[in-house]
């Protein structure tokens, strides 16, 4: 996703909060900061970040076919059944791996997958570190913070205001998050063919279509420029929903794994699956025969079937990435008593 994109998703998912009603301290603490805070929605994607990893490249989970040794095969199949109960129904994206199930055979599920990212650009440890991050600051929060998130830190009284964490600054790390999570539901980001690279078309056309839809008022320029009242701007996120055609409800459910990192595979994997249905494997093979490259206009303009599947692809990343934000989000949370 872009900047407006990502910007509208995290926003989004604290009005689903909102909504949900069963974490309202951590709403309360977001969404005061709902237009500053959301510069970290795209900090990971920012070229002008000094020395630090903010490149579209350096959180992936690229997934292909497994080339290591025989005995160690069996670790990267992924079980059909188990992969849908984990993803749960209340996503999206079980129902649509399900629903184009002939066009992922037994073949392709009985085969392993794997990704290889490159040393610090894992995007599920890239997610993993922000969510443990998100829960220490949390935990050295300052009277502000303290009193909204439950519990008691004995030691806390012992440390100034001025090391403590101030509000903005975790809204800012939860906003951070919101951006790796989301780009664990982007299809490209998650497919190790030429076609999902973002200079190649499909990639960048795909985000620039959301985006489109998203429109203008999550822009930067418009965010942090402005003097948008909080409950303002979750009302324009809402209206979003109608031009991707999701609804929400009204309960966010637990995530599923036992940690985020494992939360955040099972999301990739989910993606790379969608990726072979969007771009059927069958037709634009993986690598080393992948030089085939899927166009947007090739895959979702040519007729009627393929509007339908941009459709169907729509609602599932955009409901499913707001859902796994409010999550993921909820889950640190919960883990205060």
């Amino acid at each position: 996703m872009n900047q407006r994109t990502h910007a509208w998703i995290a926003i989004r998912a604290i009005k689903l909060l909102e909504e949900e009603g069963s974490v309202k301290d951590l709403v309360n603490l977001l969404k005061p900061f709902t237009q500053e805070a959301s510069i970290g929605a795209w900090i990971p994607d920012k070229r002008d970040a000094k020395l630090g990893s903010a490149q579209t490249q350096n959180h992936v989970f690229k997934i292909g076919p497994y080339k290591g040794l025989d005995v160690l095969k069996s670790r990267f199949v992924v079980d059909k059944k188990k992969m849908l109960k984990s993803l749960g129904p209340e996503r999206l994206a079980s129902g649509f791996i399900e629903k184009h199930n002939a066009l992922l055979d037994e073949k392709w599920w009985s085969n392993p997958y794997k990704a290889d990212p490159p040393p610090g650009k894992h995007l599920a440890n890239r997610a993993m570190a922000l969510d443990i991050n998100s829960i220490d600051l949390l935990i050295l929060g300052d009277p502000n913070v303290q009193k909204l998130v439950p519990g008691r830190i004995d030691f806390i009284d012992k440390m100034s205001n001025e090391t403590r964490t101030k509000q903005g600054q975790v809204a800012l790390f939860f906003f951070m998050l919101s951006h790796f999570i989301a780009d664990s539901m982007m299809p490209c980001h998650c497919d190790e063919r030429d076609l999902s690279d973002y200079a190649n078309g499909l990639h960048e056309e795909l985000e620039t279509h959301w985006s489109k839809k998203v429109g203008p008022y999550f822009d930067e320029k418009n965010l942090l420029n402005s003097s948008y009242a909080d409950d303002d701007i979750l009302s324009e996120a809402g209206k979003v929903d109608a031009k991707f055609g999701i609804t929400f409800k009204k309960t966010v459910p637990k995530t599923q794994a036992k940690d985020i990192w494992e939360e955040v595979v099972l999301l990739c994997r989910a993606s790379f699956a969608i990726a072979s249905i969007i771009a059927p494997y069958s037709t634009y093979p993986y690598k080393p025969n992948d030089k085939k490259l899927g166009k947007f206009d090739d895959l979702y303009n040519k007729d009627q079937a393929g509007k339908d599947l941009l459709t169907e692809l729509d609602k599932v990343v955009i409901h499913d990435s707001v859902l796994n934000v409010a999550m993921v989000w909820k889950d640190i949370w919960l883990k205060f008593k």
